[in-house]
């Protein structure tokens, strides 16, 4: 067993909403669009896997921090787009300290 796997796991649960919500902060996206972004952006150290991003999607906007919209690309074809509602930005920002604070107190910890 990978101990190393299981722990990065965890972290990615715990923070994959902001993530989300942080991205969606600068454009709306579409779910293939948005784990792209999440790797690039992590200098490939966060990588989701297929279909993982549904349940964080559906929580979301169950939570009213994201709509979603259908957007027809091409003849046929459809791509639901994510946008971020102003409820989804207080949330945000609200994480962003949160997790700042946190950080902080276990990297003092960690690191010591």
């Amino acid at each position: 067993m990978s101990w190393k796997t299981d722990i990065e796991e965890n972290f990615k649960v715990g923070l994959l909403d902001l993530l989300i919500l942080k991205l969606l902060s600068k454009e709306d996206m579409y779910g293939y669009q948005l784990k792209q972004e999440l790797l690039s952006q992590s200098d490939n150290s966060i990588e989701i896997k297929e279909g993982s991003l549904y349940g964080p999607f559906y929580r979301l906007e169950k939570k009213e921090f994201i709509i979603s919209k259908k957007v027809l690309v091409g003849a046929k074809r459809f791509r639901v787009y994510y946008h971020l509602t102003e409820k989804g930005k207080e949330y945000l920002d609200c994480g962003i300290e949160v997790f700042s604070k946190i950080y902080t107190g276990a990297n003092t910890i960690l690191m010591r």
